[in-house]
């Protein structure tokens, strides 16, 4: 299980090369719970799912990828009930980027689907520079496209217990669609905080690839 640099009472470090961590990541439903309330979501795990959750099932993962479990009570676990959590404050990370796109569209409102959730952290350097239709490859390698709450968990959940900065130079597509046929996108989190895009399908770009979700 990853430690938080915090709980053993070690520096906080922010480092700005995460694409330099080479090992898996496994959170249990404890590790959820406890950074969930640094940063103040309510959302809580049953006794019978921290129970359920506190082992990883067996499964062969790669290096990269982050494991973490969310609870069946999921109601407000979804970006902009985040959003108005951690706020839009760069100076109070995590935070989002303050861009009101998002705030009437629908994707914003969905809340992250219970159980286990396994994701690389790093987009896949063949998604790089490819557009949406690219992800159509994923599923003969057991992935899928994310969800945008997935991505903004993921990230959240890493720097508030270790100050990494996950995809400070990099967006991944997501699967949730906005108006005007754009695809979400999520990435580039830095000191202005985490940035919620969106793109048409055939966009493409250096700086975007996927984080995939294996199923």
């Amino acid at each position: 299980m990853e430690q938080s640099r915090r709980d053993n009472s070690l520096p906080f470090r922010s480092y700005h090369n995460a694409d330099t961590l080479s090992h898996m990541i496994s959170l249990s439903a404890i590790d959820v719970e406890q950074r969930f309330a640094r940063m103040g979501i309510p959302c809580r795990f049953s006794a019978a799912e921290r129970i359920q959750f506190n082992t990883m099932p067996v499964v062969n993962l790669p290096d990269d990828v982050v494991a973490f479990p969310t609870p069946e009570a999921k109601s407000g676990l979804n970006i902009l009930n985040l959003r108005q959590i951690c706020g839009t404050d760069p100076s109070r990370q995590p935070a989002f980027f303050d861009h009101p796109w998002y705030l009437e569209e629908s994707f914003g409102h969905a809340d992250c689907e219970p159980g286990w959730h396994f994701l690389h952290r790093n987009v896949l350097p063949d998604s790089i520079s490819q557009p949406i239709h690219y992800a159509s490859r994923l599923s003969q390698n057991g992935m899928e496209l994310p969800s945008a709450i997935e991505v903004v968990l993921m990230v959240f959940l890493h720097f508030v217990a270790t100050g990494e900065q996950l995809l400070q130079k990099k967006h991944t597509w997501c699967r949730d669609q906005a108006s005007l046929d754009r695809f979400v996108t999520v990435g580039a989190f830095g000191r202005n905080g985490l940035f919620i895009s969106g793109h048409p399908g055939e966009f493409a770009s250096r700086g975007l690839g996927i984080c995939a979700r294996i199923k």
